[in-house]
């Protein structure tokens, strides 16, 4: 049950690395200058300048939708591993 509940972590991580990573590819393809700065700043910064240029794409939902499902997730695990230690 622990490696089928790890392996979707880890399939939830990935595709929000993917997306992050696309978004990246993106602004840089989009962007005339400066192209090598949007790999060196940090998710958040990235997220709302692809917003500003593309409003209506669901990579933001997907990137929130993987965060908090993440986070999620880890807390139920960890509720569920301390519940069982008592």
């Amino acid at each position: 049950m622990f490696a089928v509940f790890y392996s979707i972590l880890i399939v939830i991580a990935v595709l929000g690395a993917c997306g992050d990573l696309i978004m990246r590819i993106r602004i840089t393809q989009r962007e005339p200058y400066d192209k090598i700065a949007w790999w060196r700043r940090g998710g958040d910064r990235v997220a709302d300048a692809y917003e500003e240029l593309f409003p209506n794409s669901p990579l933001l939902l997907l990137r929130r939708f993987a965060f908090w499902l993440l986070l999620a997730s880890s807390g139920a695990a960890l509720l569920a591993i301390l519940w069982q230690s008592r």
